[in-house]
């Protein structure tokens, strides 16, 4: 992804202090096509204690479940998605896309290398008026807050010159200004247009390479689930401090036009040809305009989703074949992926790595570690490991293969016979087909031709094609709604579904973490209403809004995505910030606590929750299969017996495959 800045100045930049991860799965190219999508993974300012997880994938897809980090570009950066032929309607996760101020844990230098998928597409005045156009016409708010709007598209302009500028009230910047929370970043010197303006431009001050090491180190270390808390909280008010100061302020489009001149004059200065263009703070001023509507209305450059949707769906590349984590500065192997060349090696979960090809990689990031154990395929890479609990490193040297990450995968569960696990990574137009297929590659395995349970993976699914999700919640429903789309423009439309001798009834439970979004909620929620499937782990993320693409006129080389209505599962509830609340809790590891996650509610501009009181159908089911889980303790007999294995154990699935097996054995009591 084309990163801009780095998580510092993204901190100081965006005043809300909102990170996002990973760009909407699936595509319209017409304004009558909706899309659901929402936000997903954390990112290292807002998260400090999340893992970052890579796996050596091809970019920017992360279909293993690792999370990429992302954010708000002003020129924009290639984003997950899944391509939609005309006429499908998406379910997807909008977390990172191309727009608006993009940055990773990366050095500022690294962008260099990113590709500008904004650099041959023309975008000034006229077409930031078209997407006002767009947003009065079709947006889910009729009227929106046009001053905040302005004010936040001056804003992101600003950001985008060389020497960062950022328009602050006067009122939220004299409260803040000597703050310790601000750490100084308030220092630089403001710029007052106009004597009576009641904001400032404020010049964000340079930062000295001491500064730039401590905050590096700082960006790296690692903080319990309470101190994030204290860290959120602190950001919350710092937000809710500065929207409350912008309501006073009535920002209009003189203003606005006036901010936008400084801008044009300043870049006209700048000392570098491609900063004297004029696009990229157009774009951005586009970008900040729709951030002030909702985390997942933006610009999207054509190229750049056309190249992500190729890389969401069945992808390679050549490496060894393992999911990579930092920790305080260190390179972990979260976990070798079956049967690739990490494990054939004999590397295990938890190695440190320490050299790669002999050089040492301490401090580099993640991207970075990636990058020098990826190469052509025959090639061989050197790792130099250090294991615990041996005194000497040892060096492993792996032959690079070419290397499958599949839109669905499936096997049987160890341990439990005939019970097939099936993880689907994004909801894209060969979903079903791939499911359909698969399910039929499990049940021939089984005893009989016949499954007796299933685990439905849907962790780290940031979501995909709308029809995708409604087709496979039907795999598994005889009768029932799946979901509700309420839009602003049009009556509202309820997809149910249709009794049909495929329908897969065997005992089912679905996974879910705070990674599960949109069409992965749609699927989940409308499992658990009608009472299908046990649903399993963590809450899900908690995006229920719809979005479409929309193409200018005239126009194929960008979209204007934009929110047009909600949607609701068969319930009548909205998961809207709540998530999809499993039926039974389980952490991801055994004895660990639940995770604190990163959903909706940590997002700037989010759709407010409906509230409905609403409890699960499977509630009393439920407490019958936890309690037959809980005498069995297979899960937990099956990690005892090898508590530190060579592949990570996955205890959210295996007590999951517990969960089938009571579910099971309590239709079988109720037959008698």
């Amino acid at each position: 992804m084309a990163h801009l800045l780095t998580l510092r100045k993204l901190a100081h930049l965006l005043l809300t202090a909102s990170l996002i991860a990973g760009l909407a799965l699936g595509g319209c190219r017409r304004a009558t096509e909706a899309v659901v999508e929402p936000e997903a993974t954390p990112a290292a300012t807002e998260a400090p204690s999340a893992t970052t997880a890579a796996v050596e994938a091809p970019e920017p897809s992360s279909d293993d479940g690792a999370p990429q980090l992302a954010a708000r570009s002003p020129t924009g950066a290639p984003a997950r998605a899944s391509g939609a032929p005309e006429g499908e309607a998406l379910a997807s996760d909008d977390s990172a896309r191309e727009g608006v101020l993009a940055a990773e844990d990366d050095d500022e230098e690294d962008a260099e290398e990113k590709k500008d998928y904004w650099a041959k597409i023309k975008f000034d005045a006229s077409n930031f008026e078209e997407v006002r156009e767009y947003v009065k016409t079709y947006y889910i708010e009729e009227n929106i807050d046009e001053s905040r709007a302005f004010a936040e598209a001056a804003n992101f302009g600003l950001m985008a010159l060389p020497n960062v500028h950022e328009l602050l009230p006067v009122a939220f910047y004299k409260a803040r200004k000597d703050h310790p929370d601000e750490e100084g970043r308030l220092k630089g010197k403001t710029i007052k247009l106009n004597a009576s303006d009641p904001y400032v431009i404020h010049v964000l001050p340079v930062e000295t390479d001491a500064e730039k090491e401590k905050r590096k180190k700082e960006r790296k270390k690692r903080l319990s689930d309470d101190e994030i808390r204290v860290k959120w909280q602190k950001l919350n008010e710092r937000r809710e401090l500065l929207e409350k100061a912008w309501k006073d302020i009535q920002f209009d489009q003189s203003r606005f036009q006036a901010v936008m001149k400084f801008v044009e004059e300043h870049a006209a200065k700048a000392k570098k040809e491609q900063d004297k263009k004029l696009n990229k703070y157009w774009i951005a001023a586009g970008q900040g305009y729709l951030f002030s509507l909702d985390p997942h209305s933006s610009l999207i450059s054509w190229e750049a989703w056309e190249e992500s949707t190729k890389a969401t769906t069945d992808s390679s590349f050549t490496g060894i074949g393992a999911v990579l984590t930092q920790r305080d500065d260190r390179t972990i192997i979260e976990s070798p992926i079956e049967n690739l060349p990490a494990q054939k090696a004999g590397l295990r979960a938890g190695d440190l790595i320490l050299k790669v090809d002999d050089k040492s990689i301490d401090g580099m990031p993640l991207h970075k570690v990636v990058k020098r154990i990826r190469g052509p395929k025959g090639s061989k890479v050197k790792l130099t490991i250090h294991r615990e609990g041996e005194p000497d490193d040892r060096v492993v040297v792996i032959q690079r293969e070419q290397v499958e990450i599949k839109n669905v995968s499936h096997k049987m569960v160890p341990e439990h016979k005939d019970i097939g696990y099936i993880k689907l990574t994004g909801f894209v137009p060969t979903s079903l087909s791939e499911m359909e297929r698969q399910l039929q590659e499990l049940t021939s395995k089984a005893a009989g031709g016949k499954l007796r349970g299933l685990v439905f993976d849907l962790r780290n699914n940031s979501g995909g094609l709308l029809q995708q999700g409604v087709k496979i919640s039907d795999l598994f429903l005889r009768a029932g709604n799946i979901v509700t789309v309420k839009n602003r423009t049009r009556d509202d439309e309820t997809y149910r579904s249709h009794d049909d001798k495929g329908t897969w009834d065997v005992p089912m439970v679905v996974l879910t973490n705070d990674g599960s979004a949109s069409a992965s909620e749609i699927v989940a929620s409308a499992l658990q209403d009608n009472a299908r499937a046990l649903v399993v782990g963590e809450r899900s993320f908690g995006k229920a809004s719809v979005q479409t693409l929309y193409s200018p006129m005239m126009r194929k080389d960008f979209y204007i995505k934009l929110t047009i209505a909600r949607y609701y599962s068969p319930s009548g509830r909205t998961i809207q910030v709540v998530g999809v609340r499993p039926d039974l809790e389980v952490p991801p590891e055994v004895g660990g606590k639940m995770p604190l996650g990163y959903r909706e509610e940590n997002l700037s501009h989010y759709l407010k929750p409906i509230e409905t009181n609403y409890t699960s159908p499977n509630a009393d089911l439920a407490k019958k299969v936890k309690a037959c889980a809980d005498a069995r303790g297979l899960a937990e007999k099956i990690h005892a017996a090898d508590p530190h294995p060579q592949v990570k154990y996955d205890y959210q699935l295996m007590k999951g495959a517990d969960f089938v097996e009571c579910l099971i054995e309590l239709q079988a009591q109720a037959a008698k």
